[in-house]
C-alpha cells in the first residue's frame, strides 16, 4: 500500500482528531493540520460560534493549541461566505463555487492551499465525517478539485461491526481520547452534560438514556450526528499526541443560547506535557495505543463465506472432458444502436462506431449520441447506469478519461465495465449502453457518491457513482414512491487502501472464494445505505481460463448469492450428516422460492433481502478480463419502499435489465 502524506482538517472535535489516528494506524503520515474558523465580525460574540452549515467554531480558540499537541503545523483560514448550495451533494462543477456571494464550502480552497504550498509532498486530506452526506461531499469536492484522495475513515461506523450507535465512543475510550462536550443543542441534552468526556462509560449512557426520553436514540444521535453536541478533544494517544491540553474550571463559561441551547466560552487554555499530573492528581498514559479497525467482513459475510469455503464445486465427467477442448471465443452478430424509449424511462443499447481504437470509437460515439438523444427528447445528463463493453482492458484508462467529461453534477451514473475479448463483433473496440430516467422538477439527482477511503466500500474516484435512485412507474397509491437502484459493478477492493484484496498464499479457487464474498458486501452495504429492501437479481461477472474453472467459479458465484438471502448455514449443516460434496447448489437454487425464516444474528440486514421473501435470480456470465485484474465483478438493481410487491414490473424497462 502506497504510504501517503496527510493533511487533517480538524475542527477540535472528537471525530477529526480519531481521524487521524486512523490514517496513522493505516500507514500514513499525518504532516500537517488545517481549520477553518469565524470571521473577525463574529469575534465578539461571547458563544464564539458561528451558526455554520458545515464546520464547527464553537471552541475556535483553542485550536492554535493542537500544533503544539501534537507537534504537527497548523494552517487556518477564515470562513467566508454562508451555506449558499444547501443541496445534499456538492460537486466541483456546480455554479455555486461562482456566484457573487462564495459559498462557504469554497473557503477549504485556500486553506488547503496554504498547505500544500507549504508541504509538497501532501497528497491526502483527512476528515471526520461519518454519517453526514453534506459534509462528507463537499470536502471531497474540494480535495478532488486540488488532486487529493480524501479519507474518511469514520464513515458508517454505526454500521459496521460490532454495528453499535455508540461503538465509536468506545473505540475512543479504548485508546484514552478524551474529547469534552462544550456545546448542547437538542431537547434531551441539557448543561449538565458540559464538559463531560463523551467516551466516558457514565456519560455515553446518561446521553443514551437521554436521547431515548425523546426518541432519538436513532441514526447516529448518540454520535452527535444531528448537532445535539459539540465536542474539544483535548488529550489522546501517541504517537498523535504528544501534549494534552489543559484548561482550568475557572477558564471555562457556560452561556445559555436560544432554544435551550448552552456552551461553554473557553477563557484560557494551555498545552501540558504527558508526563505531568493531569487534573486530578493521575499522569496521562503515554503509551502507543492502536485504534480498533473494524473487520473486513461483516458477521453474516463471514457466515456467507464459511459457506462457500466449505463447498465444492460439482463438475460432471462431460464438462470435465470439454474442458481440454476449449473452442475460441467467437464474434457474436450484436444489432447495434437498439433504442427504447417511453414517457419516463429510456435505453439505449450496443452503441458502436467505426475507428481505429476504442477512444476513437468512443469519441465517434459522443458526437453520434447527442443528436440520438435530441431527437428522442432526452439528454446525456439523464443518464442513470451505463455499461462499457471494451475488448481488452488494457484501453480502459483512456476510454475513462475521455467518459469522465461527458457528466456534470454531483452524481454521476453508475457503472459497469467488462472487456469481452474476441466476442464482439469484428472491428468493434468499445460498446456502449445507456439507461435513462427523466429528473424530477429539475430536482438533484438521488445517488451515493462516496469519494472517500474508508472501512465501508470502496471509494468512486472516478466519473461514476456507487449507486442511482428512480423514482419508478407504480400502481400503489401509497405516499412512500418506491425506487429502482442501480448498482455500480463492485469488484473486491479493500476499501481502506482501495487495492484488490490479495489472495496470495491462497489457491486460486481459495482466493476467489473470497474475492466473491468481499465483492458481494460492497454490493450489500451500498444497497442499504441506498435503502435498497430487495434485489431484483444479479449479474456476477466473472474470468476464467478453462471451462472447468468457470463452472466451478459460476457455481461458487450463486452459492455466495443464495446465502446471503437464505440467512441461515443450514446448506451445509444439515443433520443427516451428508457431505459437502453431495450439495448441489444448481438443484437448491432451481426448488424455486426459498422463504425465509426470522432473521437470526446472521441476518445481512433488518429489510433487505426479506422483500418479498424470495432469492432473486443470479445470471453468471463468463468475460475476457475485469477492472484491476479482478476475478468476479457483481452487478445488481434493486427496489426501494415497502410496497414492493405492489409495483408493475411490466411497466418499467428497469426491470429488465437483470
Amino acid at each position: 500500500m502506497t504510504r501517503l502524506k496527510v493533511v487533517g482538517l480538524i475542527s477540535g472535535g472528537k471525530d477529526s482528531l480519531f481521524s487521524l489516528l486512523h490514517c496513522i494506524a493505516n500507514g500514513h503520515d499525518v504532516v500537517a493540520l488545517a481549520n477553518l474558523y469565524p470571521p473577525e465580525n463574529n469575534r465578539e460574540d461571547i458563544s464564539e460560534d458561528l451558526d455554520s452549515f458545515m464546520y464547527q467554531t464553537v471552541g475556535h480558540t483553542v485550536i492554535p493549541l493542537y500544533q503544539h499537541a501534537l507537534d504537527l503545523p497548523l494552517y487556518r483560514q477564515e470562513i467566508l461566505g454562508t451555506a449558499v448550495n444547501q443541496d445534499k451533494s456538492y460537486s466541483t462543477d456546480d455554479e455555486n463555487h461562482h456566484a457573487v456571494e462564495p459559498d462557504e464550502t469554497e473557503s477549504l480552497v485556500p486553506l488547503l492551499q496554504k498547505a500544500m504550498a507549504a508541504h509538497p509532498e501532501v497528497n491526502a486530506v483527512s476528515t471526520g465525517a461519518i454519517l453526514s452526506d453534506y459534509q462528507r461531499t463537499r470536502v471531497e469536492a474540494i480535495a478532488i478539485r486540488l488532486g487529493l484522495i480524501p479519507f474518511s475513515y469514520l464513515w458508517q461506523w454505526p454500521y459496521l461491526p460490532p454495528y453499535t450507535q455508540t461503538s465509536l465512543l468506545e473505540d475512543m475510550q479504548s485508546v484514552k481520547q478524551d474529547a469534552r462536550i462544550i456545546k448542547v443543542a437538542s431537547g434531551g441534552l441539557d448543561a449538565s452534560f458540559l464538559w463531560n468526556n463523551v467516551a466516558d462509560a457514565r456519560t455515553k449512557q446518561r446521553l443514551i438514556r437521554s436521547m431515548d426520553r425523546f426518541g432519538g436514540n436513532q441514526g447516529g444521535a448518540v454520535l452527535g450526528e444531528g448537532g445535539e453536541y459539540e465536542t474539544l478533544a483535548i488529550d489522546g494517544p501517541p504517537p498523535l499526541w504528544k501534549a494534552r491540553i489543559e484548561i482550568g474550571a475557572e477558564d471555562r463559561v457556560a452561556v445559555e443560547g436560544e432554544g435551550g441551547t448552552a456552551s461553554l466560552k473557553i477563557l484560557n487554555a494551555s498545552v501540558v506535557g504527558k508526563d505531568a499530573p493531569a487534573p486530578g492528581g493521575t499522569r496521562s498514559d503515554t503509551n502507543d495505543v492502536a485504534p480498533r479497525i473494524p473487520s473486513l467482513l461483516d458477521d453474516s459475510f463471514q457466515d456467507v463465506l464459511n459457506c462457500v469455503e466449505a463447498f465444492e464445486p460439482q463438475i460432471s465427467a462431460v464438462e470435465d472432458a470439454q474442458s481440454s477442448h476449449i473452442k475460441l471465443p467467437q464474434p457474436i452478430p450484436l444489432a447495434s444502436w437498439q433504442i427504447t424509449n417511453s414517457m419516463q424511462v429510456a435505453r439505449v443499447a450496443n452503441m458502436t462506431m467505426e475507428g481505429s481504437s476504442a477512444v476513437e470509437q468512443m469519441t465517434s460515439i459522443a458526437r453520434h449520441l447527442d443528436a440520438v438523444l435530441s431527437e428522442i427528447g432526452w439528454a446525456l445528463n439523464d443518464t442513470t447506469f451505463t455499461t462499457i463493453i471494451l475488448r481488452r482492458m488494457s484501453e480502459f484508462a483512456t476510454v475513462n478519461r475521455l467518459y469522465g467529461t461527458w457528466f456534470s453534477g454531483p452524481n454521476p451514473p453508475a457503472r459497469v465495465t467488462i472487456a469481452s475479448g474476441e466476442i464482439l463483433p469484428v472491428g468493434v473496440e468499445v460498446m456502449l449502453s445507456l439507461d435513462l430516467a427523466k429528473r424530477n422538477s429539475g430536482q438533484p439527482r438521488q445517488g451515493l457518491h462516496v469519494q472517500s477511503r474508508s472501512y465501508w466500500a470502496p471509494a468512486n474516484i472516478g466519473p461514476y457513482s456507487q449507486a442511482i435512485s428512480v423514482p419508478c412507474e407504480t400502481a400503489s397509491q401509497s405516499t412512500c414512491t418506491p425506487s429502482v437502484v442501480h448498482v455500480a459493478g463492485q469488484i473486491a477492493l479493500v476499501p481502506a487502501s482501495m487495492e484488490l484484496l490479495s489472495t496470495q498464499g491462497s489457491t486460486e479457487r481459495d482466493g476467489f472464494r473470497v474475492q466473491t464474498v468481499l465483492a458481494l458486501q460492497h454490493l450489500w452495504r451500498i444497497g442499504k445505505a441506498t435503502d435498497v429492501v430487495q434485489w431484483l437479481g444479479a449479474v456476477a461477472f466473472i474470468t476464467a481460463n478453462t471451462y472447468t474453472q468457470a463452472v466451478s467459479r459460476a457455481q461458487i458465484a450463486s452459492l455466495a448469492w443464495l446465502k446471503a438471502h437464505v440467512v441461515h448455514l443450514e446448506s451445509l449443516d444439515r443433520e443427516d450428516n451428508e457431505s459437502p460434496a453431495d450439495f448441489d447448489v444448481w438443484n437448491l437454487r432451481s426448488r424455486g422460492a426459498l422463504q425465509h425464516t426470522s432473521p437470526s444474528k446472521s441476518a445481512l440486514s433488518n429489510r433487505l433481502g426479506a422483500g418479498i421473501g424470495i432469492t432473486p435470480p443470479c445470471f453468471v456470465v463468463q468475460v475476457e478480463e475485469l477492472p484491476r485484474g479482478a476475478s468476479i465483478e457483481w452487478s445488481s438493481t434493486g427496489i426501494t419502499g415497502e410496497d414492493v410487491d405492489q409495483i408493475d414490473q411490466g411497466e418499467s424497462p428497469h426491470y429488465r435489465k437483470s
